[in-house]
């Protein structure tokens, strides 16, 4: 009795090994499958994964405005024909996602912060820029200093070719040292403040510093 006992014992205990064994290959295989899908069902457009809480905004470039307001000396209004005219700025930077993943050596072109804050005459007392996008659900905020920053754009090409509506086009804020979430796509109004605003994902719990995972 107590040899059979024993050998119902490893029998049982190998069949046990052989199914949690199955059962290991079975869960990895869902695993990989998953992963897979989940990267092969994101749409990429110049290697960025194309996300968004809000849906791609239409854009007519006879009736596109950029509205730059608040703590200024005069309210700016410019056409995408006047927004082309400014003086213009090209860099090379890398794009990162708070996600993980990143974009590296990304050719922008567009017109830096400083010449708009000069031709709107930003107030004395102006500490803070919030950028909005075109559905007026989707902002986020620098301070002025951030703003000034040598390799901050408003973007309006991508790889000498004008920024796809999927990317953020016509117009998106670029600040490489921070993550994606601050890069606001579609800016269609900039709003000077003294106080900062907080972001849309930041009201979420993202960091408001851009540099720091949430």
């Amino acid at each position: 009795m107590n040899k059979e006992k024993g050998s119902g014992s490893i029998s049982e205990f190998i069949s046990r090994r052989k199914f949690l064994a199955y059962l290991g290959i079975f869960l990895g295989i869902i695993i990989a499958g998953l992963a897979f899908l989940k990267t092969e069902g994101i749409k990429t457009i110049n290697g960025f994964r194309i996300r968004s809480i809000e849906q791609t905004p239409s854009f007519d470039p006879e009736t596109w405005k950029l509205t730059l307001d608040g703590l200024v000396e005069s309210t700016l209004q410019i056409s995408y024909k006047e927004l082309l005219d400014l003086k213009s700025d090209e860099q090379v930077t890398d794009f990162h996602c708070v996600e993980g993943w990143a974009v590296d050596k990304v050719k922008w072109k567009g017109v830096r912060l400083g010449v708009l804050f000069n031709m709107a005459g930003v107030k004395s007392d102006a500490e803070f820029v919030t950028f909005h996008s075109a559905s007026g659900l989707y902002n986020d905020s620098l301070s002025i200093i951030e703003a000034r920053e040598m390799d901050v754009l408003l973007a309006y090409m991508m790889y000498d070719e004008p920024l796809p509506l999927e990317n953020g086009g016509p117009l998106r804020l670029v600040m490489p040292r921070m993550f994606g979430y601050k890069n606001v796509k579609w800016v269609n109004r900039i709003t000077i403040t003294k106080s900062q605003e907080i972001g849309y994902w930041e009201r979420f719990g993202y960091k408001i510093d851009g540099v720091s995972y949430p």
